[in-house]
């Protein structure tokens, strides 16, 4: 059965539900079917996931984390390349992108790993992401660590350690490991103004799509940055903009009210538990919905650097749909 913490979980996948159809018909109606699809599949995995516990999944942990670092490494060995990047699994039906497929996954590993070592095994599939290159992705998969950062005192001193040498290192970094397309989203983030019509332009759109939206918004597709194709990706990195474009203050108060109950049942859920790995599977997806909205969010406000990390449950992609209503599944499993 259900337990008490469901209830606005639902309730705020309701409101998310309902805004990200209302804004795909409205920006890309052509995608409103696929968008569809993903949440019906997503509800499926939603359903499978309640069959089995964090616990029950233990003897898979191993196996699991082995294919998720061969799914990953697949979008590289076939060499398809999109937009400069191998992030893509095309299956002629059916595209996914494997980065988003395997948090659940790499959760479950992690929230079983005993050791120091299995914990740092994790850092695998964070390099295999970064040569597909995805940094965005990268970080988001590493985020996955932060509850066992803030649950072992070990791990907390090693990623203190290592937040400071990588401060140190920083200029290496940034001449070596950081391409010329990421260096040039961080210098317009810093300075959109520099270069309006290139790397500054989506962060400018943006803004522009958000402050004329006003309280109300301009109204269901009546926003000129999203109809008039100013705004780029409104149906995936921006589709923030584009919402608050056509709803205004109001739509982004939705929005964010959906995220905070989301947020907070979920942690309320596994701080009600005793089980230290059902806690940290839970408030490892939980801070991962957090980071992933605070992001977005945030690059569309332009307070962030763009990381196309997907904003969750509202843009268009159905890996990240599917894989998060899955983990939801197994949080709230029977």
């Amino acid at each position: 059965m259900f337990n008490k913490y469901w209830l606005p979980t639902a309730i705020s996948l309701l409101i998310l539900f309902s805004i990200n159809l209302l804004i795909v018909s409205s920006v890309a109606p052509q995608l409103l079917g696929k968008q569809l699809l993903s949440w019906f599949v997503g509800l499926l995995l939603f359903a499978l996931g309640r069959q089995f516990t964090v616990k029950q999944l233990a003897p898979l942990k191993l196996h699991i984390f082995i294919i998720s670092c061969l799914l990953l490494l697949l979008p590289i060995v076939l060499n398809n390349i999109t937009r400069g990047s191998r992030r893509w699994i095309d299956l002629g039906f059916f595209t996914f992108q494997p980065s988003e497929i395997v948090k659940p996954g790499l959760m479950l590993y992690l929230a079983h790993s005993q050791s120091l070592i299995t914990q740092l095994l994790h850092l695998l599939p964070v390099f295999i992401i970064m040569l597909q290159p995805d940094l965005g992705s990268a970080l988001s998969v590493l985020f996955l660590l932060s509850p066992l950062v803030l649950y072992n005192k070990k791990l907390f001193k090693i990623s203190l350690l290592a937040f400071l040498l990588i401060i140190l290192a920083s200029p290496l970094i940034w001449t070596k490991f950081i391409h010329p397309y990421q260096q040039k989203r961080i210098t317009n983030f810093l300075n959109p103004s520099s270069d309006p019509l290139g790397q500054g332009y989506n962060v400018i759109q943006s803004k522009i799509a958000i402050g004329s939206g006003g309280f109300w918004g301009k109204g269901y597709k009546n926003g000129s940055q999203g109809q008039l194709l100013f705004l780029p990706e409104k149906h995936t990195d921006f589709i923030f903009a584009a919402t608050t474009e056509e709803l205004g203050l109001l739509g982004a108060f939705f929005i964010l009210f959906a995220y905070f109950l989301l947020i907070d049942s979920l942690a309320k859920k596994a701080f009600s538990t005793n089980d230290t790995t059902q806690f940290l599977f839970t408030l490892g997806i939980t801070l991962q919905i957090w980071m992933q909205a605070f992001v977005n969010i945030g690059m569309n406000l332009g307070i962030l650097p763009v990381t196309g990390i997907p904003l969750p449950f509202l843009s268009v992609g159905g890996s990240s749909i599917i894989s998060l209503l899955f983990s939801l599944g197994v949080i709230y499993s029977i």
